[in-house]
Order: C-alpha cells, then structure tokens, then sequence
C-alpha cells in the first residue's frame, strides 16, 4: 500500500488558504464525554504560533465567544490586554485590538475577592499590581461585546467595568446627547439570584439597564428532587404548563428595563430524554425554556400562567437539550446544568 503523499498547500491562492485557517481556528465549545477537559481555543492558539499572517487572520475566530469560567482565567485574560497595550506602545506587529472583535463573553462564578490587607512597599512582590483586574483595561473590550453572560456571583465585574467607562464617558461627553460606552444590548444572568440594587442605585447601572433588549434567566444552576424526573409524552399540551411563573420574576426591577424587547428563562420543571442511572453520570435532558415578546414594564407586574402567555401568542415555549451532571442516592436526585456549553454552542437563543 502506498502512502499518501502530502496535499500540495503551496498549490492554493493565499486567499484560499488563509480562510482554511480560519476555519480550522473556531472554537469547538461542545464538551466530550470523557473526563479530560479540552481547551477550546487550542487550535487557535497553535495557529497563532505559525506567522505574524496567520495569526492576525485565526485571532478574529479565537475573540468571536471568549469564555471566562474563574478568577485566573479573568486575570489572564486582563494580562494579554496589559500585553496588547505594551505592544501598541511599541508599535509592535503583534498588537491586536480586542475591543469590537468580540461578540459574545461569559464570566462564570467568580465571587469577588476579598480587600488585601496594606503591606509595606518593601514586602510587596514588584508584580502584585499584575494579578489584580484592571477595569480600565477590561472594561473597554467587554463593553464592546453585544451579548454578556455572567452568574450573579460575577455582577461585581460588570459593575467595575461600568464605573470604569462611566467615569471617563461623563467627564468627556454630554451623558444625554452622546451613546453610552457600550454596545451590550443582550444580557444573561447564571446562577442564584442576587440583589440588584449595585445596578438600580447608579448612574452607570441605571443606563445600562435601561439600554438592554434581551434579557435571559438561567436559573437554577442546580435542581433537587426526592422522586425522579421522567420523561412526559403528553408534555406538549398545554395542560401539562398551567403552572405559575417563578416567584423570582417579581422581585426583578422590570421598570427599569425601559428598551426590553423579549426575556427568555428556563422553566422549573425539568424532563429526562433518558431514564435516571443509580451513579454519577453526564446526560443530556430537555429543558423548557420560555420567551415572552410582551416584558413587564412596571413594578406592579402581576404575572400569569404560562399557558395563558402561550394561548395569546405573548410566549413561546421550545424544548432545549442541556448537558446536566446527574446525581443519584436512595433518597434524593440532583441535576446540575451545563448552562455554559448551551450558551456557547447557541441553544439558548
């Protein structure tokens, strides 16, 4: 058997072969079943390595979806920033505007971390300042991106980012007349509901809320249950969706939300595609997600049962496929989603 001889790249046009890497560059986000995490970016990141060429070509599909999941990834990322701004400083060939190249950015659940008690300037290490989140840096990059995703444990970083852009936006324009310093206009919120008063109670916030048009809710991150979920066929009649809404939903500042044209949340009740094993184990289950066109516009919304939203065409319900880690013990079930996959691979649209 002979063996193949190499395909001749050098055949192709430059043009050709440049959009070869840049597909081969996207990011694949959807996870394998085996226990090894992969890194998404990775080809890419090979890539880069190639030519000075090539890497400004596979660099726009690398920033297209940047996923942050924890706190070193957001210091690391705030490290090739403070990098890209040397690199502009210099004039070098390597620099890279990030700011406007990014079109989707999810923060994980990064709890703030607590204030470093004062050192003295002669125990201080000469690259502390290195690992702390410069806003100023951050903010105009993930600004720029017109969908955020972030756990509720994470608003601490929109809120820095905000008071970054502000501050400079008001002391240099007329607030009123000129656009805020951000193009979000898609926002979801991960995890456990948190107080929103950080964003009512400012400015910045109080602008920023009033700019979004969709809003998403992914919540809970976990569910628990004592009997097991099983998959309902006659789950597609509305009979089977005369259900409240979440009670969360009135506590959310919906007066606020002045421009909200669609919100979008995964609905409490959750049905398995596949039957319940007795051990740890990854699944996909079906989630339902409703989208109403109609938002809440006052504080004094009262909401309604679900099949009402859909009966008058103000909802719409579709099943979504959601890789969940799946937990069993003799007296309880627990299903913990894979919200962030969903996201970047788009299901949650």
């Amino acid at each position: 058997m002979q063996a193949t001889s190499p395909f001749p790249f050098g055949n192709l046009s430059t043009e050709l072969v440049l959009l070869i890497f840049a597909h081969a560059a996207r990011p694949t986000f959807v996870k394998t079943g085996d226990d090894v995490p992969k890194n998404p970016y990775a080809s890419a990141l090979s890539l880069c390595r190639v030519s000075k060429v090539v890497r400004r070509t596979v660099l726009p599909e690398l920033l297209r979806t940047i996923l942050l999941p924890e706190y070193n990834n957001v210091t690391a990322f705030v490290r090739a920033l403070r990098m890209q701004q040397v690199f502009a400083l210099q004039e070098n060939d390597l620099r890279f505007d990030y700011a406007g190249r990014i079109d989707r950015i999810w923060f994980g659940q990064i709890c703030e971390p607590p204030p470093q008690a004062p050192v003295h300037s002669s125990f201080a290490s000469s690259t502390a300042s290195e690992r702390d989140i410069d806003f100023s840096l951050l903010a105009p990059v993930v600004l720029s991106a017109p969908s955020l995703a972030l756990d509720f444990e994470s608003l601490w970083l929109l809120y820095g980012c905000l008071e970054s852009a502000w501050s400079s936006h008001v002391n240099t324009n007329d607030p009123i007349r000129v656009p805020p310093p951000w193009r979000i206009n898609n926002l979801t919120l991960v995890g456990e509901f948190n107080r929103w008063r950080p964003l009512t109670s400012t400015a910045e916030g109080s602008a920023f809320l009033a700019s979004i048009s969709r809003l998403s809710f992914l919540s809970p991150a976990r569910a628990q249950t004592h009997l097991l979920p099983t998959y309902d066929p006659c789950f597609d009649d509305l009979e089977h969706r005369k259900y409240p809404l979440p009670e969360w939903m009135t506590s959310v500042p919906w007066e606020s939300f002045k421009h909200l044209q669609t919100i979008s949340l995964v609905l409490p009740r959750i049905v398995l595609t596949v039957a319940a094993k007795t051990c740890l184990s990854e699944e996909n289950v079906d989630v339902e997600l409703l989208t109403l066109f109609d938002p809440p516009r006052s504080a004094y919304w009262e909401p309604k049962d679900i099949s009402a939203y859909i009966e008058s065409g103000e909802g719409r319900v579709v099943s979504v496929g959601v890789r969940t880690k799946l937990g069993y013990s003799p007296i309880q079930f627990t299903v913990s989603f894979d919200w962030e996959e969903a996201w970047t691979c788009g299901l949650l649209k």
